[in-house]
């Protein structure tokens, strides 16, 4: 499931908005597997907010539109299902009397200033209503990047880092929890994704079980050579993709014994045809790890070429960033600039996007940023999430940003009743 649609009408009494996530746009240089969804136009439109209201409606936060002045707003998935939110305001005064929100055939009354439901007898339909939105995108995954916020932080903690250096241990523990989140998250994403690879990777392959008994069911003669062949591959494929420099997880299992078995085998097509079974177990865990090292490696690579004083490595660990001087002292992330800082973060978080209903909406990603960078940017995102396919949502003022892709916002001015 994919977000299909976003509709807000009478944007702070000014505009009615339409963002359109059907079109897939691809740069003119290359082919991308992401769905890049443009969103740009001058300041003071609601570029952000729109962004804060799709992220709402996803986590069932309101308070943006108990904030904001607005008719309604919809989201369309691709599924046909929808969520709506509607402000019901005082006659004289426009002060906003509860909002009304709606999925599928479900509706609920909330509070205007505070979160919850509007009265006691509304809670009952709140908490169904939650309860079914919630099952229904359990699968969901909905990231949105405050740049701007992201990068003040950032420079608020180095602040903090400086100024306290000597003033005791919990504060640099503090900081160093901070710095580490980064490499946890990449940490994590190559262990589960070894175990749940389905949820990072999409596939048109059959399942191995159903490839097995298609091979059975085929009754192909199977030579010694092709198989011995086989073999062989597995093992230029592992060094290729570099399976033990990243320390990926590998079957065990005995090369030498398997070709004499397979040497030993003869012309008998009942212990070939069993070899053949076996050698497809272990071809298809390969062509997991591949494309999880490819994944990584092209993190690692398109980093480097952006990087220039620095160097960063993938492990099993997560990464390790290098200066590039004579010490080549490892450096924590907390000693990054700013916008080295932005890059790796929204790096990161696109080598972690999971296959199936992944969103990621960012605001302004230029900030900080080189211009060199942000030409390079969204290629740089969507490579990295390569076989995943999410859906990016980027609102910039930026023509290095955007010059490759077309606006996805339509704007029209409202015109109240």
């Amino acid at each position: 499931m994919k977000i299909e649609k976003f509709v807000v009408i009478g944007l702070f009494d000014l505009y009615n908005h339409t963002l359109d996530f059907k079109t897939k746009y691809s740069s003119k240089s290359q082919t991308e597997e992401a769905s890049v969804i443009m969103m740009f136009g001058r300041n003071g439109i609601g570029k952000t907010t729109i962004l804060r209201m799709i992220e709402g409606l996803m986590n069932l936060n309101f308070d943006v539109f108990r904030n904001t002045t607005f008719k309604s707003a919809c989201l369309t998935f691709s599924n046909g299902k929808e969520i709506s939110v509607t402000g019901a305001y005082e006659e004289e005064s426009q002060d906003l009397k509860y909002l009304i929100v709606r999925y599928n055939n479900l509706e609920t009354k909330l509070h205007p200033s505070k979160r919850g439901a509007l009265s006691p007898e509304e809670k009952e339909d709140e908490t169904n209503f939650i309860k079914v939105y919630n099952s229904d995108l359990d699968k969901f995954s909905f990231e949105f990047i405050d740049t701007e916020r992201l990068i003040r932080r950032n420079i608020k903690d180095q602040m903090i880092l400086e100024e306290d250096l000597y003033k005791g241990k919990i504060i640099r523990k503090k900081k160093n929890e901070e710095s580490e989140y980064l490499v946890e998250k990449v940490k994590d994403f190559i262990r589960d994704s070894q175990v749940n690879y389905s949820r990072y990777f999409s596939s048109e392959e059959p399942e191995l079980f159903d490839r097995i008994l298609r091979n059975l069911d085929e009754s192909k003669k199977i030579s010694q050579t092709s198989l011995l062949e086989r073999i062989k591959e597995l093992i230029a494929s592992e060094k290729k993709y570099k399976i033990d420099y990243l320390g990926l997880s590998k079957e065990k299992w005995d090369k030498k014994k398997l070709e004499n078995r397979i040497k030993g085998s003869k012309s008998d097509q009942n212990k070939l045809t069993i070899i053949a079974s076996y050698l497809e177990v272990l071809e298809s865990r390969n062509v997991e790890r591949m494309n999880l090292a490819e994944r990584l490696l092209t993190f690692e690579k398109l980093l480097n070429e952006l990087l220039h004083d620095k160097s960063i490595s993938i492990n099993q660990d997560g990464f390790v960033i290098k200066s590039k001087n004579k010490k080549n002292e490892e450096l924590s992330v907390n000693k990054l600039s700013t916008g080295e800082y932005h890059l790796i973060y929204l790096t990161a978080l696109a080598l972690c996007t999971k296959v199936k209903g992944t969103v990621i909406a960012i605001d302004e990603p230029e900030m900080s940023m080189h211009i060199g960078w942000q030409r390079k940017l969204i290629g740089t995102l969507t490579k990295i999430s390569s076989k995943a396919s999410p859906q990016m949502i980027f609102a910039t003022h930026s023509p290095d940003i955007s010059v490759n892709y077309s606006n996805s916002l339509t704007t029209t001015d409202y015109e109240q009743n």
